[in-house]
C-alpha cells in the first residue's frame, strides 16, 4: 500500500484543483444571475456580489490546498500562451 502521507497529499491538491475550478464556474453564475429577468433589480445587485465573494473563498482555499508548485504551473501556462498570443498579433 502506498504512504498515507502522499495519498493525503494528493487527495489535498485534487481538492484544491477543483476549488479553482469552482471559482472559474462561479463567474458564469455571476452573469447568469445578473442577466435574469425575474429577479429585481435589488436581487440581481446581491446575489451576484455574494457569488463573487464565495469564488474569493474558493480561490484562497484552491491555492491554499493545491500548493505553490500547481499554481506556479498554472502561470507559467498563462505567461506561454500570452508571449504566443502577443507573437502572432505582432507579426501580423
Amino acid at each position: 500500500m502506498k504512504n498515507p502521507a502522499f495519498i493525503f497529499s494528493l487527495l489535498k491538491r485534487v481538492v484544491g484543483i477543483i476549488f479553482l475550478i469552482l471559482n472559474y464556474l462561479c463567474y458564469g453564475l455571476m452573469v447568469k444571475l445578473a442577466a435574469d429577468s425575474s429577479l429585481s433589480a435589488l436581487e440581481r445587485i446581491i446575489y451576484p456580489s455574494l457569488v463573487y465573494l464565495i469564488s474569493w473563498i474558493f480561490v484562497i482555499l484552491g491555492i491554499y490546498l493545491a500548493g505553490p508548485e500547481i499554481v506556479d504551473k498554472i502561470k507559467v501556462f498563462f505567461v506561454y500562451v500570452k508571449n504566443k498570443f502577443l507573437r502572432k498579433k505582432s507579426d501580423q
